[in-house]
């Protein structure tokens, strides 16, 4: 049932949250850091830096706080979406740390420190360096030359599911990790489907619980071929509740994996008739539309690029409609 790439979405849904923005952070960032960090202050800045090069790599969420009561910081959270390791990280890092400090100096605002956060879920490990290590025999005199600054690192392969789930106390966060971290072996994941939403009776009824798992359940089946029944049984025997929501939202997706698949079918169909001239054959892809897919007459408008008016003459025909 693989669509298209949500791990970006899914994160952005998730993690754009405060609450579930805070429980990362606070399981992410080191323990000192994290005492001088006023989390109550957390907001969001609804501002991307960026910009078409750096999208290629990374999406990002940018949070404005306090730091030791007073004084202000950005922590900026980036998703590494290709799902394997760049190259040079702390070249594309410093062009993103400038477009902040040029966005302050803008609003006639000071700089103000940023830390960066690299959020990595691939199958690769991914190896960290120092600035100075991407340069070969550099010596002690060229290094105040070079940019001095640092990221952190966030990388899900290098932790077990064990240790995930004592990292990240808040549910969502952590059910969301799991599943992020071991989405991309849709066997594994089968067997881990307990482990990963074991506490997600707590939730469900809130509602932004339902909310939460709805955006879960859709991430989840996106990401797999054939496992959906599975899941959702084991779901079940969770809650309940999650599992009627996991079962509709399979049921969403297949159908309009079926569209799709009859859709393209269709229109390669449509194109051959159309070459060929044959009104029959166009007759007979509308009414296809029509009658198996269910599609209205603006979809069938839409998808074919016909003219409206022709449907309608076509389906009017057919006797499948009178307006």
């Amino acid at each position: 049932m693989k669509t298209t790439n949500s791990h970006d979405k899914y994160f952005k849904e998730v993690f754009s949250k405060k609450e579930e923005a805070t429980a990362f952070l606070k399981g992410s960032l080191p323990k000192e850091l994290v005492r001088n960090i006023n989390f109550d202050s957390l907001a969001p800045l609804k501002d991307s830096y960026i910009d078409e090069e750096l999208k290629e790599n990374f999406s990002d969420l940018v949070f404005t706080c306090k730091y030791k009561g007073k004084k202000e910081i950005k922590i900026a959270l980036l998703f590494e979406h290709k799902s394997k390791p760049v190259q040079y990280p702390h070249f594309q890092l410093l062009k993103y740390l400038i477009k902040l400090w040029d966005a302050d100096l803008k609003q006639k605002r000071k700089p103000v420190p940023v830390i960066p956060i690299i959020f990595y879920h691939g199958k690769e490990r991914w190896d960290k360096k120092r600035l100075e290590e991407y340069f070969e025999d550099i010596d002690k005199q060229l290094l105040p030359f070079l940019p001095s600054f640092d990221y952190h690192l966030e990388d899900l392969s290098q932790y077990t599911d064990e240790e995930i789930a004592q990292r990240y106390n808040e549910i969502k966060t952590r059910t969301a990790l799991l599943l992020m971290k071991n989405i991309f072996n849709e066997q594994l994941l089968l067997n881990k489907v307990r482990i990963i939403f074991v506490e997600g009776k707590r939730i469900i009824n809130e509602e932004t619980g339902e909310q939460f798992f709805t955006a879960t359940f859709y991430y989840l089946f996106s990401n797999i071929e054939k496992g959906y029944k599975e899941i959702t049984k084991e779901i079940e025997t969770i809650t309940e509740k999650g599992g009627d929501i996991a079962m509709t939202i399979a049921m969403q997706l297949e159908e309009r994996g079926r569209k799709q698949g009859l859709k393209e079918g269709l229109q390669k169909g449509l194109q051959k008739g159309l070459q060929k001239g044959k009104y029959e054959n166009q007759k007979e892809t509308v009414v296809k539309l029509f009658t198996k897919a269910g599609f209205t007459v603006d979809e069938i408008a839409e998808y074919l690029d016909l003219d409206k008016d022709f449907v309608k003459k076509i389906l009017k025909e057919a006797k499948l409609i009178t307006k």
